[in-house]
């Protein structure tokens, strides 16, 4: 029996449309399911916990974005039961790593009779009043400061809010001040960086190819840093990071870690799978090796 997680808002209602169509081809292999779903933020870890405890399923069908994924995973860090996201939110960035190129369908027909997993790493993020494992990344600097800025934009909705929270935040970010120490010290820097993020997986932030030589399988996190740039390199140059090509950028530093510490005398705001975190003043990222099955 297989358990299906559906968020009914992701992808702006796509997730809750293709439950019918989903229904069919699973009711088309003969399997049995039952349907679960969201009715709130972090209502799908809830979801998760349920599942796992109940020992009636063997696979969980995950209908949402990265969002959805993030939530169900806190649920499911170490445990034996694999995951099978379908691409049905917004970015879809694990899945376009993990299943490329791949319809939600076609993830479906190929993957849902698989008795096939891999045991992919997590990232797990750790302040004073936050731990939360991440599947694609997490970023501090422009990126959170857009998803900041989103919150406070009222008016707007979908890509015109995302735009307008992007101009705003290109007119008012000037970068963020950080103490980074990586592996317990072994390398240790500061400045003021545009953009510090770390990958687990090599997409992040809807389809930005952030961490091209990542691996879900390396027991390591992958680090991009992007320092100050004049607007018109930073504009000249954005695109790049689509491709993963920024890395070649003076500007940036590409490094691979498995702890990192970071701390900052102003509180700063970060996002964590697209999710925003706000006001801290210190973070330990780390890797869990091996810590989540997903169907294969």
């Amino acid at each position: 029996m297989i358990a299906l997680i559906v968020n009914p808002r992701a992808g702006r209602g796509n997730a809750f449309l293709k439950l019918p169509h989903v229904e069919k081809i699973v009711k088309k292999f003969g399997i049995s399911y039952e349907v679960f779903i969201t009715s709130g933020p972090g209502d799908a870890t809830k979801l998760g916990e349920r599942i796992k405890d109940s020992g009636k399923f063997e696979k969980i069908l995950i209908l949402g974005g990265d969002g959805t994924i993030n939530e169900v995973i806190q649920a499911l860090v170490g445990s034996e039961i694999p995951i099978l996201p379908l691409p049905l939110g917004t970015g879809n960035d694990f899945v376009k790593f993990f299943y490329p190129r791949q319809r939600y369908d076609t993830v479906l027909e190929r993957h849902l009779l698989s008795d096939r997993t891999d045991k992919i790493d997590v990232g797990l993020l750790e302040s004073e009043n936050l731990k939360k494992y991440f599947i694609n990344g997490m970023g501090i600097g422009f990126d959170s400061e857009v998803l900041n800025n989103m919150k406070k934009i009222k008016l707007l909705k979908g890509d015109f809010l995302y735009t307008s929270a992007v101009l705003l935040t290109f007119l008012q970010f000037k970068g963020t001040n950080l103490e980074v120490s990586l592996d317990n010290g072994k390398i240790s820097f500061a400045g003021k960086f545009l953009l510090f993020n770390v990958g687990n997986g090599q997409y992040l932030g809807g389809g930005f190819r952030l961490f091209p030589e990542a691996s879900l399988k390396d027991g390591k996190l992958d680090i991009s840093i992007i320092g100050p740039l004049r607007p018109m390199r930073f504009f000249t140059n954005f695109y790049k990071a689509f491709k993963g090509k920024h890395i070649t950028l003076p500007e940036v530093s590409y490094i691979k870690s498995e702890i990192i510490n970071v701390k900052s005398d102003t509180p700063f705001n970060l996002q964590l799978d697209g999710e925003l975190a706000q006001n801290l003043t210190s973070i330990k990222v780390s890797v869990r090796p091996a810590a989540l099955k997903v169907v294969a």
